[in-house]
């Protein structure tokens, strides 16, 4: 079983930005963390559980809260 930090808030936003992250890697975007397994699911789910992804609340209406995403463009950090 995994924990979600406080910043993530709840398993469903954790599930929505491994995916979305997930989507990110496999259409070329480069992983955050060195793993021999090379799934884009669990990278994304290693990058998360590490603090490596970035992610805002997107701004549309009441559900502002549910509705979240990945940021691809944030650099890489060196020999993490």
């Amino acid at each position: 079983m995994f924990i979600v930090d406080e910043k993530t808030g709840s398993k469903y936003r954790y599930i929505v930005l491994c995916t979305q992250r997930a989507q990110q890697l496999l259409q070329g975007a480069e992983p955050r963390v060195d793993s021999p397994v090379k799934k884009a699911a669990w990278l994304a789910m290693q990058e998360m559980s590490q603090g490596k992804i970035e992610w805002k609340f997107k701004s549309s209406g009441e559900n502002k809260e549910e509705e979240v995403e990945a940021v691809e463009n944030v650099p890489a950090e060196e020999n993490s």
